[in-house]
């Protein structure tokens, strides 16, 4: 199949010329969605049992990360655990019950994320025990976009399953589908049929929560006109919300050696992401951010993501389980990411904490940045001014300069915002705000890989 295969919108040599010189040094691989920093960018400091300070205010957004799932895409880059028997999940869940331990009791939850890993890779006993440890230790926050959400798959979710997100308040359920094409799902190793996705869809739409389903464009194999009819098979089944994601391949990822030698292609990106755009909002959706889409007329519009973070750019999150990252105050934590040692340290008492991120000034500037601008929100100038004391320019003067003159954001004197091809590569945007030496640390790892790329084109 040729990887370089038509896509309907082609920028013309020049734009794309333009846009390249506007971009040039910025790193092309993230290992997240680059508004998410320094997670897309995690160049953390080893610091074994380091100790969390306990959470300041009223307010806590909750991570829990379950590792599990029944096999491992070769796209994934995440903190996983592949065939666990129950009782290694049965002490893991423990191990959660123990370190959720740490909040002081009635702490008012914002928001809870249940990620992985497959969180109903879990037999739904133990998911429910681990929804109840959080319901028992947390109070409902009174906002009105306070809607938790649970990660699952086709092959994994159940009725059963189904049932205790409602005991425990769960409002809505993201799954990732990432295509309904079986030949192109067996090329990343994904073990799941377009039947048994489309029976899971059913379950979830009917079941009343909000639902959301990830699909993936840019995958070995895959056409243009296969992300459409994803799209169309699924939106009949009345799904309200879709996160489109491109491919993001890192040195960590075995799906670069499937891809072979094509590269990064700013002109294929651009197309792609006209496309897919176009392709969704032809069926109704509403490109909320970046990479979702929503049907404003449904129940996906009373979800949002809060944030994690006050008004001092001080965070409150915290993440429990393997690798979870905890943002407290100004200092990001993250627990070990090796399965055993992290059940071992919470069963003896030790911190759970292997690395940690102290924010300096350079790190929260980006991290507004990425807020606003890499979050699809237009940037105040006023706000930047006054978070930080000085105009944005005398931080970024030459980043805002040259994406002007690549034509990638718009800039009235009181607000910068992307233009429409800067919304087309919103993640490289955000990548110019980043610090040097994150940028450095990037690159570093752009060149472990044999082919480094933040979006694969088909191939």
């Amino acid at each position: 199949m040729n990887s370089l295969e038509p896509i309907a919108f082609e920028p013309d040599r020049a734009r794309v010329a333009r846009v390249g010189r506007a971009l040039a040094g910025v790193p092309r691989a993230a290992y997240s969605v680059p508004h998410v920093y320094p997670s897309a960018a995690p160049a953390f400091e080893q610091a074994p049992m380091a100790e969390r300070p306990q959470l300041l205010g009223d307010e806590l957004r909750l991570y829990v990360h379950i590792p599990y799932c029944r096999y491992r895409c070769t796209f994934c880059y995440f903190a996983v655990r592949v065939g666990a028997g129950h009782d290694a999940m049965a002490r893991y869940v423990a191990a959660l019950e123990q370190e959720l331990d740490w909040l002081p009791p009635g702490k008012g939850l914002s928001q809870l994320f249940v990620g992985g890993g497959t969180p109903t890779a879990l037999p739904p006993e133990l998911l429910e025990r681990v929804l109840a440890a959080v319901q028992a230790r947390t109070t409902r926050h009174p906002d009105k976009a306070n809607v938790h959400t649970i990660e699952t798959s086709p092959e994994t979710i159940s009725t059963e399953h189904v049932d205790a997100f409602r005991r425990h308040g769960v409002g809505r359920v993201s799954m990732g589908v990432q295509s309904l094409d079986e030949e192109v799902l067996d090329t990343v190793h994904r073990d799941q049929t377009a039947l048994g996705a489309i029976e899971a869809c059913e379950l979830l739409v009917d079941s009343g929560l909000i639902v959301n389903i990830d699909l993936i464009y840019g995958l070995p194999g895959q056409k243009p006109a296969d992300v459409r009819s994803d799209l169309e098979r699924l939106a009949r089944l009345g799904v309200p919300s879709f996160t489109l994601y491109s491919l993001r391949v890192t040195e960590r990822t075995s799906v670069r050696h499937r891809l072979g030698d094509d590269r990064f292609d700013l002109a294929r990106l651009m197309s792609w992401r006209a496309f897919v755009k176009q392709a969704a909002e032809d069926l109704g959706y509403t490109q909320t951010r970046w990479h979702t889409f929503k049907r404003l007329d449904t129940v996906a519009s009373r979800h949002e993501r809060l944030p994690c973070f006050d008004d001092d750019m001080r965070g409150y999150q915290l993440g429990v389980g393997m690798s979870a990252r905890s943002h407290l105050g100004r200092t990001v934590y993250r627990n070990h990411e090796i399965h055993d040692r992290y059940v071992d340290r919470i069963e003896t008492g030790q911190s759970p904490v292997e690395q940690v991120f102290p924010l300096a000034e350079e790190d929260l500037m980006t991290q507004f940045v990425a807020r606003s601008l890499g979050d699809g929100r237009p940037l105040a100038r006023a706000g930047y001014e006054a978070t930080f004391g000085r105009p944005i320019d005398a931080d970024f003067g030459d980043v805002l300069a040259r994406l002007r003159d690549g034509g990638l954001v718009v800039d009235d004197g009181e607000v910068i915002a992307l233009s429409d091809g800067g919304a087309l590569l919103y993640d490289l945007v955000t990548l110019a705000f980043y610090p040097e030496r994150a940028r450095a640390w990037l690159a570093e790892r752009e060149e472990k890989a044999s082919f480094i790329t933040l979006t694969a084109v088909p191939g």
